[in-house]
């Protein structure tokens, strides 16, 4: 069995270390986790992780991001997606993003997530994202997707978030 859950502070190690050998860019992993702590960007977000509930295991983790912008839509940004290296492959991911979004409109009545893709847009749209039109693309190496149950990428009326 699988469950998500919000991440503890004694979690945010490992959570950092499942994205080691994307975003480490060469250094060593003490200096990487000093700088993960210290991430303004990071410490903005809420985490969630993917727990076997048999071993405790983290399986995948994400941050999520506050991004209201209207009284109308409750708007998050999901971001950091990642899985340990010997995990990958699993589903993990797919089923974290999935559960996400399905806690965060249930609970929250949230109806829309915005993100950006730094592996390319396949692995997103067999999630369900859209990718923006190209003349709403703020970035060369990512790409914004949208996600809505209930509004589609035309009915966006407010600025597209800036990479989060």
């Amino acid at each position: 069995m699988k469950k998500i859950r919000e991440a503890t502070k004694e979690d945010m190690i490992k959570i950092y270390m499942m994205g080691f050998d994307v975003w480490g860019d060469d250094m060593p992993s003490e200096e990487y986790i000093n700088m993960c702590q210290d991430s303004s960007k990071y410490k903005k977000g809420k985490w969630y992780i993917l727990e076997a509930t048999d071993t405790k295991e983290l399986l995948s983790s994400l941050i999520v991001y506050e991004l209201n912008h209207s009284k109308d839509l409750i708007v998050k940004g999901i971001g950091s997606l990642a899985t340990p290296v010997h995990l990958r492959k699993n589903g993990y991911a797919s089923f974290l993003v999935k559960e996400t979004i399905n806690k965060l409109e249930q609970e929250e009545n949230c109806n829309s997530f915005f993100l950006y893709s730094d592996i390319g847009t396949d692995f997103y749209k067999r999630l369900g994202f859209i990718v923006l039109p190209n003349d709403n693309q703020k970035y060369k190496d990512s790409v914004c997707m949208y996600y809505s149950k209930e509004n589609d990428s035309d009915s966006i009326s407010f600025d597209i978030p800036n990479y989060f």
